[in-house]
């Protein structure tokens, strides 16, 4: 099989007028390997900027989004100019998490191992950005928040489309019109597909706002293990006397990054529909990871004492409806995400 960077050459040859499509099967933590798909730009450089794409994780076609599933991502790449990498992850009732995390992060070194060069050969190394919406946006949010290192080409961009980042709370339930009650019933049959345990959704890797602040309620007893929450409290399938009481606490702030840590919070972008049920978490992350910023992070001078950071790093678009991604959003949100990745970060 040719490697990554010789299929990179080819695709650079004159004549190219359109993004190239590469499947490629990267190696896994298990025996399965989920399929990356490659799209490489029109002559491409060796630092092109690079997205990991995650998709949102529910079938294809559905009511809500006939644009779900599998993508066309041409646009994407063409409008960024960028080498875009789709992540098949895993995600079913026997791939439960952590593996579709095991996935990302698998894709994400096979990424640094494969596309950029030997620090040595090169200081003009490509920017990593990546991109995904719902369970993808969810993934998508604890790369770019766990992979941010500002020393060694971490990730300094990201897009999130109305991401699922807090499964520990029950979700609100839409009424408004049918096809938010559907989308809200997707989301549901998602959440089943992703756990096998409550205590699961507890997890900042699996719910990302958690790096954040602490949970708003207590972990369900274990003998309640394989009972999700309900999507609401009136429209739970969940019997009430059989369902776990959740028993509500005090929401508090936690800091992250971690001092010392050598993270710092990429720019982000978060995208959220206003009749979108997700669109509440969407806000609290926005708001949590710009808090972050402020308090956290000092720009310093030799001449200046230290203060806090006033950069607006996260940036939240809000369209009409549930606001899902189609081709038109993906480059839209291609071209954001060129523009930041060519801007070199300072470290």
């Amino acid at each position: 099989m040719l490697q990554p960077l010789v299929l990179l050459a080819i695709a650079s040859l004159p004549g190219l007028s359109a993004a190239r499509l590469i499947d490629y099967s990267q190696p896994s933590p298990s025996s399965a390997h989920p399929r990356t798909r490659i799209w490489h730009p029109p002559r491409p450089s060796p630092s092109s900027p690079i997205i990991l794409y995650l998709p949102s994780g529910l079938p294809q076609p559905t009511v809500s989004n006939p644009h779900s599933g599998q993508k066309p991502l041409n646009g994407l790449a063409l409008s960024a100019h960028a080498t875009v990498i789709h992540v098949g992850y895993r995600l079913s009732r026997t791939d439960t998490h952590p593996k579709p995390v095991h996935d990302v992060l698998a894709a994400y070194d096979w990424v640094r191992e494969n596309l950029l060069p030997p620090a040595y050969t090169s200081s003009n190394f490509p920017s990593i950005g990546v991109c995904g919406e719902l369970a993808g946006g969810s993934l998508a949010a604890t790369l770019a928040l766990t992979e941010c290192q500002a020393s060694r080409r971490g990730i300094i961009a990201a897009a999130l489309g109305n991401p699922i980042v807090d499964w520990s709370s029950p979700l609100p339930f839409e009424e408004s019109n049918d096809s938010s009650k559907e989308f809200s019933r997707e989301i549901r049959r998602l959440r089943h597909r992703a756990f096998s345990k409550s205590e699961q959704h507890y997890d900042p890797f699996a719910s990302p706002l958690l790096f954040f602040r602490t949970p708003p309620y207590e972990l369900p007893d274990p003998a309640y293990g394989t009972l999700l929450p309900p999507l609401a409290p009136s429209q739970s399938t969940i019997s009430r006397s059989d369902a776990p009481d959740l028993v509500p606490k005090r929401r508090s702030h936690r800091r992250y990054p971690p001092a010392e840590s050598n993270l710092r919070l990429p720019t982000t972008r978060i995208d959220l529909g206003l009749t979108n049920p997700l669109r509440q978490q969407g806000l609290e992350l926005a708001q949590l990871m710009q808090r972050s910023v402020d308090l956290y992070e000092y720009e310093s001078s030799e001449h200046e004492v230290r203060r806090p950071g006033r950069a607006q790093r996260v940036e939240v678009i809000e369209r009409e409806g549930d606001g899902l991604w189609g081709e038109k959003e993906l480059g839209d949100i291609g071209a954001w995400l060129g523009d930041v990745l060519r801007v070199k970060r300072e470290v």
